[in-house]
């Protein structure tokens, strides 16, 4: 569940964001990844789902394969299932600076073990019950919501 560098950096942002993003559950757990954020003026390590801004001229599932393939290593086997939406708004000074929509998708099969790679700094199974308590971004509410009582579309703000 991370955005890119730009939604990482929202100065460097200048439009809005569309992401993809995997959620790949085993019986050990949910694949998280440790990656650095900025958040509140400063650089924070968070763990997020994996998966990323989807690029121009491409499709949601296509970014998610790209994504899981530079992130961790895997490529992505079988259909991944539509799980939620989320869309939110960065807002800065009372204003919105701008709006993201990310997708996320059930990903049963993949071949290859997942191993941070890019700006990933750690790849690492948690137990369903312990992800809420990793979920600390601003950006995370709706996938504790999820989480918690399932649903398929979510809204979410981000204020700083």
């Amino acid at each position: 569940m991370k955005p890119d560098s730009d939604f990482r950096e929202p100065h460097l942002r200048h439009g809005d964001f569309l992401g993809s993003f995997g959620v790949l559950e085993t019986a050990r757990g949910i694949l998280m990844v440790e990656n650095e954020r900025r958040i509140g003026g400063r650089e924070v390590r968070v763990f997020d789902l994996p998966g990323g801004q989807v690029e121009p001229g491409e499709l949601l599932l296509e970014a998610l394969r790209r994504e899981l393939r530079e992130e961790i290593g895997v490529e992505v086997t079988g259909e991944p299932e539509f799980l939620f939406v989320q869309e939110g708004e960065k807002v800065e000074a009372g204003a919105r600076r701008y709006a993201w929509r990310s997708f996320f998708f059930a990903v049963r099969s993949w071949h290859g073990e997942p191993r941070a790679q890019g700006e990933i700094f750690s790849v690492r199974s948690v137990p369903r019950d312990e992800v809420p308590a990793l979920l600390v971004a601003p950006y995370h509410d709706s996938f504790r919501q999820w989480l918690e009582r399932g649903g398929r579309c979510f809204s979410s703000q981000w204020r700083e």
